[in-house]
């Protein structure tokens, strides 16, 4: 028996659009599922799928025709004669035939199928609504989130108080993959990216310090010596797939010759904050991250001789893709405050050294653009 093949005179050019449009759908990940069916039990799609089916005499070139599986065509066809109590079509050994009742089916579903087509002609989309709101994602080290993100994004809120602001602390490497994707628009991190798709900007170098409970005997003393250090465990940010500053320093003490033991490596600095006070060790994390901590009395920071550990900050964005408004804005902000940094360590440097020729001590605060 020959293949039937069904020829529809006066819509030939309307089902190959209504094929590219079920082939689209597929493509956009639409799926044919009971959740689509209503209270009807069959859908739209079913019905074009069919009528593709007719169209092609195959199942086989309907689906390689909409980029579907077989077996998902084949399921689609079933339902619809399950739902209706009747053969559509039937398995020949090249192809398929369509019964009677499937072509009087055919002939049913065509002019519905036109009818939903002709649904949208006239209709002007609707446009995008514009709730005028700005959206920034920035991101940080758990040093650069401790004063100086959240000191900026303040008066970037204050500048643009209907805009949206996310905030994200994390790892460099995890913050470079984030602004990688789009997810993120700028961070500051720790190091330069390694993706030559991202710029990367000096922001800053950061002060390492050590630091004890108020009541730690080191606390005390107004100077330490570096074997000094031996004679307790050390508390670093650290472990495995951390690669941070803090292990450098590790590195460059036991580069002296200094027998260093680290007790407790964690995952962040909450964590090191957490173990120093409980008494298992001295910490070593950035300056930025203690400040407050030494403010309230709660932490002495160690006065080592010879002993200066520093970590360098960056920013990092797309290098393609340019920054929206507000990003750009806020990277302005990040370079000014780099600029004001730079000055207020020259200035406190030459302070300092006026201070010192008079065997005072002289304590700094914050740079003016952290102040305002």
């Amino acid at each position: 028996m020959a293949v039937q093949r069904i020829e529809i005179s006066d819509g030939d050019s309307w089902v190959e659009r209504t094929v590219d449009n079920v082939e689209n759908g597929f493509r956009d990940g639409s799926r044919l599922d009971a959740s689509t069916t209503y209270q009807f039990g069959v859908t739209l799609n079913q019905f074009a799928l069919f009528v593709a089916v007719a169209k092609y005499a195959s199942l086989t070139k309907a689906s390689a025709e909409l980029r579907v599986s077989q077996p998902s065509v084949s399921q689609q066809l079933r339902q619809l004669e399950v739902y209706y109590g009747t053969k559509f079509y039937r398995r020949l050994s090249k192809g398929i035939e369509i019964t009677d009742a499937g072509q009087l089916f055919l002939r049913q579903v065509i002019p519905i199928l036109k009818l939903v087509a002709k649904l949208g002609n006239g209709v002007k989309p609707m446009p995008p609504e514009n709730t005028g709101r700005k959206v920034l994602t920035v991101g940080g080290t758990f040093s650069a989130s401790a004063l100086l993100l959240p000191t900026l994004l303040a008066r970037l809120q204050r500048r643009h108080p209907r805009a949206e602001l996310e905030f994200r602390t994390g790892r460099s490497g995890h913050l470079e993959r984030s602004v990688l994707s789009g997810e993120m628009d700028l961070a500051v991190t720790a190091g330069p990216a390694h993706s030559d798709e991202l710029m990367s900007e000096p922001l800053r170098r950061e002060r390492v310090v050590l630091f004890v409970p108020a009541k730690h005997r080191f606390a005390k003393l107004r100077k330490m010596k570096l074997s000094d250090l031996a004679d307790e465990p050390l508390i670093i940010r650290g472990g495995k797939n951390i690669s941070g500053v803090t292990e450098k320093v590790v590195r460059q003490l036991r580069d002296r010759g200094l027998n260093i033991n680290v007790g407790l490596r964690c995952e962040d600095p909450t964590m090191v904050k957490a173990a120093v006070r409980q008494g298992m060790g001295i910490g070593v994390a950035f300056e930025e991250t203690v400040k407050a901590p030494v403010r309230r009395g709660e932490f002495e920071i160690l006065n080592v001789p010879g002993l200066k550990l520093t970590g360098e900050s960056f920013v990092i964005y797309a290098r393609k893709t340019p920054l929206a408004p507000l990003a750009q804005e806020f990277l302005k902000l990040l370079q000014a405050a780099r600029v004001e940094k730079n000055r207020f360590h020259i200035t406190r440097h030459s302070r300092a050294l006026r201070t010192n020729r008079r065997n005072n001590i002289l304590i700094a605060g914050f740079p003016p653009c952290l102040r305002r």
